[in-house]
């Protein structure tokens, strides 16, 4: 007869869970199109709660890049060596007209948030939010270097799935 699930065993089922999710490509094809590229946090906590987000937006497809942290994986200096493979990704997509937008959402209590900024930054709400504005202003503007013409939304997600659309 079979126990409860222990915290331990969830923990690691999850951590299994994420990396599997984590590893559906992104790659881009010759002939496929969709309205955005959604970067997200590979954490699986998110993952329902981002996929309820995006899908009510009813968009004409979308393509998911998980990332730790999201867009704070593509711009913290901690996170500088593991974000070639998007951003050669993203090129691929725009060089074949596949999409015209970036969806960028972040989310609360981000464990790579912590590690790029400190858990300083993370405990208090609004100190927490403007950590998120700055990294997810400073992924839009990297993506306007490179790719002037692309739409980029930022958003930071709480845990139970409410956005909050940042300027």
């Amino acid at each position: 007869m079979r126990g409860p699930l222990h915290r331990r065993r969830f923990l690691q089922l999850a951590a299994g869970a994420g990396a599997g999710l984590a590893a559906l490509p992104f790659t881009a094809r010759a002939g496929e199109e969709y309205e955005a590229v959604v970067v997200m946090c590979s954490d699986p906590r998110v993952w329902r709660v981002t996929t309820d987000y995006v899908q009510s937006r009813e968009l004409a497809g979308y393509r998911r890049f998980p990332i730790d942290g999201g867009a704070i994986g593509l711009v913290a200096e901690q996170y500088k060596n593991a974000n070639q493979e998007f951003w050669e990704e993203l090129a691929a997509a725009v060089t074949w007209n596949q999409t015209s937008r970036i969806i960028a959402l972040n989310h609360r209590d981000c464990g790579a948030a912590k590690i790029a900024y400190g858990l300083a930054k993370t405990t208090d709400k609004l100190i927490e939010t403007e950590m998120h504005r700055y990294a997810l202003k400073e992924f839009r503007k990297q993506v306007a270097e490179r790719h002037a013409d692309l739409e980029v939304e930022i958003g930071l997600m709480a845990l139970d799935g409410k956005v909050q659309i940042l300027k």
